[in-house]
C-alpha cells in the first residue's frame, strides 16, 4: 500500500468500504489501506454518511505459496494406531530449502456517497514478499528476504531471487 494516492484532494474525508473485500486476513489488509490513506493526508470517516468519498476495496489476490525441498528424510507423522495417535519424526537432512511467497493485489473504486457518482479508481497494486531459508546438516541456517511493493510483473522465479 506504500505510495497509495487517490484522485481527490488531500484532506478529503474518505470511508473505506470493505463490504465486498472477502479474503483470509482481510481485516489486516483493510487496516493497511486505512493507514496508507491516513499517511497520504486523507481524513478517515467512520461511516458513509460522514464521508465526502467512499473507497470500495477489491482483492485480486491474497495468497501464500510454500515449497520445501529436502535432500535427506523429510519431517513425517506416522500413525501408530486406529485412535489417531501419531509419532512425529523430525527432518533428517543434509540440505533443505524452504521458499515462501506472499502476494497481495488490491484495487478500488471511488465514488461520491450521496449520489453514487464516480470519482475515480485505484488501479491494481501488487505487492510481493519472498522468504527463502536454507539449512545445512540440520544445524547451519541462513536465508534471504525480498519485498517488491507496487510490482506489476512478478518476474521469472528461475532468474530472480
Amino acid at each position: 500500500m506504500e505510495g497509495l494516492t487517490l484522485p481527490i484532494p488531500q484532506g478529503t474525508r474518505v470511508f473505506v468500504d470493505d463490504a465486498f473485500f472477502r479474503a483470509e486476513n482481510a481485516p489486516y489488509a483493510v487496516s493497511a489501506v486505512r493507514g496508507a490513506l491516513s499517511e497520504a493526508g486523507y481524513a478517515l470517516a467512520g461511516s458513509k454518511q460522514e464521508a465526502e468519498a467512499v473507497l470500495e476495496l477489491r482483492a485480486g489476490a491474497l495468497s501464500l505459496e510454500q515449497m520445501r525441498r529436502v535432500f535427506g528424510v523429510p519431517e513425517m507423522r506416522i500413525p501408530i494406531n486406529d485412535s489417531f495417535n501419531v509419532v512425529s519424526v523430525p527432518e533428517l537432512s543434509v540440505y533443505s530449502r524452504r521458499d515462501r511467497v506472499g502476494v497481495a493485489e488490491f484495487s478500488g473504486f471511488l465514488y461520491e456517497p450521496k449520489t453514487g457518482a464516480p470519482l475515480g479508481a485505484v488501479l491494481p497494486m501488487t505487492g510481493e514478499f519472498r522468504i527463502r531459508s536454507h539449512k545445512l546438516l540440520m544445524i547451519v541456517a541462513w536465508g534471504q528476504q525480498s519485498v517488491d511493493p507496487g510490482e506489476r510483473d512478478p518476474g521469472d522465479s528461475w532468474r530472480e531471487f
